[in-house]
C-alpha cells in the first residue's frame, strides 16, 4: 500500500512537471522578435595615376559591391513601425579598416522577419565602443513579437537561450535555438558559452524566461563556444536611451507641425 501511494505521488509530480514545461516551453521564447539582417555597402577602389620614364598609367577607379549579414531583434514596436537592435559592426561599415585606395560609397541595410518579409531599416544610434546598434524598420508591425527586457543582470552560472542565424541559417518559420550558460563579465565584457559563428553578430541572448540580458557580438577564434556580449546594463542603457531619444525627437516634431498650420496654403 504504501509503495502504491508513492507511485501515485510521484506520477502526480511527474505529469504536472511535464505540463508546466510542455506550456512553458511553447511560449516563452520571443521567436518572433527574431531579425535576420543583411547590409548591402557599395565600395570604389582607385589606384592613383603612375609614371616610369617610358609610360604613364591613368588614374583608374572602379566600384564594387560587397554584402554581410548578421542576425538581430526588435525591441519596441510603435504605429510607424520597429526599433531593432544588433551589433555595430553588422550596421555599420568601419571605414578606417578599409584598404588603402577603397572608399565607401553607399551602404544600406534589409530586415527579414522569420515569416521571410523583407523591410528597409535605417540606423538610428550605434556604439562601437560596446558594438550595439539600434535601427527602425518602418511599417514593420504584424506578426512580430518584442523582446522584454529583463529587469536584472544575469548571475554566474545561469541558463541562456540563444535564438541566432550562424553562417545564415534560416528558413522560414525556422532559426536555430541555442542554450548555455552565463560566465561572468569583466569591464565592458560579458561572457557566456553556447555554440556561435559568423552570422550570430547581433543576436539575442534570453535568460530562462526569455526576457534580453545580453547582445553577441564576438566570439573566441579558437573556441567557438566562448561568446562575447555587450554587458546587461550597457545595453539596457542604450537600448532605453536611444528609443526615447528618437521618440521625443518624434514627438516634438509632432506638436511643432500644427502651430504653423494657419499659415499653410489652404485649398
Amino acid at each position: 500500500m504504501f509503495r502504491a501511494l508513492i507511485s501515485v505521488l510521484l506520477s502526480l509530480v511527474l505529469l504536472s512537471c511535464g505540463t508546466t514545461n510542455t506550456a512553458r516551453g511553447s511560449n516563452f521564447l520571443p521567436i518572433k522578435g527574431y531579425i535576420f539582417v543583411k547590409k548591402i555597402v557599395k565600395l570604389k577602389k582607385c589606384i592613383e595615376k603612375k609614371c616610369t620614364d617610358k609610360i604613364c598609367v591613368p588614374k583608374k577607379c572602379t566600384e564594387g559591391e560587397m554584402r554581410a549579414m548578421g542576425s538581430g531583434f526588435i525591441v519596441r514596436i510603435v504605429h510607424e513601425g520597429a526599433y531593432i537592435m544588433t551589433a555595430s559592426h553588422v550596421c555599420r561599415v568601419n571605414q578606417s579598416k578599409l584598404l588603402p585606395g577603397v572608399t565607401l560609397l553607399e551602404e544600406s541595410i534589409v530586415v527579414e522577419t522569420l515569416d521571410g518579409r523583407s523591410f528597409k531599416a535605417r540606423v538610428l544610434e550605434y556604439n562601437p565602443d560596446i558594438d550595439a546598434c539600434l535601427m527602425f524598420a518602418e511599417n514593420l508591425i504584424s506578426s512580430v513579437e518584442e523582446v522584454k527586457l529583463s529587469n536584472k543582470a544575469p548571475k554566474e552560472g545561469d541558463k541562456v537561450f540563444n535564438i541566432a542565424s550562424p553562417y545564415g541559417i534560416h528558413y522560414v518559420d525556422v532559426v536555430p535555438i541555442f542554450e548555455g550558460r552565463y560566465s561572468g563579465k569583466k569591464k565592458n565584457l560579458a561572457f557566456y558559452t553556447f555554440p556561435a559563428a559568423p552570422g550570430s553578430s547581433g543576436s539575442m541572448i534570453l535568460n530562462h524566461k526569455g526576457e534580453l540580458i545580453g547582445l553577441l557580438h564576438s566570439v573566441y577564434w579558437k573556441m567557438n563556444t566562448i561568446i562575447v556580449s555587450v554587458t546587461y546594463n550597457d545595453l539596457i542603457n542604450f537600448i532605453k536611451s536611444g528609443i526615447k531619444k528618437h521618440e521625443s525627437v518624434k514627438s516634438k516634431y509632432i506638436r511643432y507641425v500644427p502651430r504653423f498650420s494657419k499659415y499653410l496654403p489652404y485649398n
